[in-house]
């Protein structure tokens, strides 16, 4: 309310004394204007954004003005909300798309990682597995050296076993042979009994049993290993004139015993060519490497041929055999197997110039063979010039050679075990009876 003092003066009835129109209207703005002071909107004043500002509500000339006036801008602010509720909601959308973003980075994140984590399992089964695959091939070659140290070892009883054996019927012999005790002692000593000589191999006649050649080359062959001792398996190869081959059990595999080192001279000899090794470099006791070859094949050097087929490797001795036409030729650490067949084709291959070689490296090897020592065998049987290479170890005797006779030329090869060497001299000569 208005202070007294701003109050009309009252009349003597006590009423208000009757003023003119302006008065009527500075009282209704004045009413106004403490409606307007009292409002909620004057206590609770909504925040300005941004820094705008409100008007203040106009003062209507009348009542009816003033108070619709007063509505109409409460209402509107009602229906707006108020610039300061919009400034309060604004943020929201913006947080909610922030708060999208981070979610889509952690997704990605997280797939990113699966994949990684995917990748890093994959390759750990792969180590795994090729760690697994080690273990088994190790595995394997283990139970291949035990397996390979029983058979040593079983060879090693069982040859223990026979020396045992031989030496318990020594013993027996002895004791059988001692002076019993009825039998006195002699006052001189006895004179030792001459070494036991062996038998003279003497160069067999024909018989009247023995096969006869009519025509066909193979069975006379057959006929002729069957009709000596042993197993025997023969090749020969006719070179020039009528070009005649025939075989008897030629493709069979058997120890070759020192045969093989005629594959080893042509790898050494091979090497050589493409500068790979040189004959100058020391090989065994001093030896250099063309003395050493030469030896291998002339007096069946085995020291020599040991390093020679280091050098080579089994592996380049089963190539050298492939090369040379050997199906049946191989190499393995215990020993070396060919066939007669293969012994053959190498010989033909060697004189025709058929190998690989240049002529100096073929005439060092033909020089070698022909300066062979060993000459029971087929040197012993022919007429011709023989150049040839032998193998003999626990029973088994082979020969192989170019014979050079003066009707032709030829190549022959045998094989043979628990025969002698005057089967094989008897078969060269019955062979070359039948080509000439």
């Amino acid at each position: 309310m208005l202070p007294r003092e701003h109050l009309p003066p009252r009349g003597s009835a006590g009423t208000p004394p009757r003023r003119k129109h302006a008065f009527r209207v500075l009282g209704l703005a004045a009413a106004a204007l403490l409606m307007t002071a009292c409002s909620p909107a004057v206590f609770h004043p909504a925040p300005a954004g941004n820094g705008e500002s409100h008007a203040a509500p106009a003062f209507a000339t009348n009542n009816g003005q003033a108070i619709t006036a007063e509505r109409e801008q409460g209402g509107a602010e009602q229906n707006t909300g108020g610039p300061g509720e919009d400034d309060a909601v604004a943020p929201l959308p913006a947080l909610a798309a922030e708060v999208s973003n981070v979610r889509e980075t952690q997704r990605e994140a997280v797939a990113e990682g699966a994949s990684d984590l995917e990748a890093a399992h994959q390759e750990h089964l792969a180590q795994l597995a090729a760690e697994e695959e080690r273990l088994e091939q190790e595995q394997a070659q283990a139970e291949a050296e035990l397996e390979r140290q029983r058979l040593e070892d079983q060879a090693a009883e069982e040859a223990a076993q026979a020396e045992e054996e031989a030496a318990a019927e020594r013993e027996e012999d002895s004791e059988a042979e001692a002076p019993t005790e009825d039998t006195p002692a002699p006052d001189a000593p006895i004179p030792e009994e001459p070494a036991p000589q062996e038998p003279e191999q003497t160069r067999p006649g024909t018989s009247s049993d023995a096969p006869v050649f009519a025509g066909d080359l193979d069975h006379y062959l057959e006929q002729l290993a069957e009709h000596h001792p042993g197993d025997i398996s023969i090749s020969v190869a006719e070179l020039g004139g009528q070009a005649r081959t025939g075989s008897a059990a030629g493709a069979e595999s058997r120890v070759s015993a020192s045969t093989y080192k005629v594959f080893v001279a042509y790898g050494i000899l091979s090497r050589v060519e493409s500068s790979e090794m040189d004959w100058d470099d020391p090989i065994d006791g001093g030896r250099d490497r063309a003395t050493c070859l030469n030896e291998m094949i002339s007096v069946s050097d085995n020291p020599c041929a040991d390093v020679f087929r280091e050098e080579i490797g089994w592996e380049g001795l089963r190539d050298i055999a492939a090369e040379t036409g050997g199906p049946a030729t191989d190499f393995i650490p215990a020993y070396a197997r060919t066939s007669a067949n293969d012994l053959t084709a190498f010989m033909t291959a060697l004189e025709s110039g058929a190998l690989n070689l240049s002529p100096e490296s073929r005439s060092r090897l033909l020089g070698a063979l022909e300066s062979n020592i060993f000459r029971e065998g087929i040197g012993a049987g022919s007429a011709g010039s023989v150049l040839n290479k032998v193998g003999f170890i626990d029973g088994y005797l082979n020969d192989t050679a170019i014979v050079r006779h003066p009707q032709g030329t030829y190549v022959l090869s045998i094989m043979s075990e628990g025969s002698d060497w005057n089967a094989i001299s008897a078969i060269t000569r019955d062979i070359e009876a039948a080509l000439y």
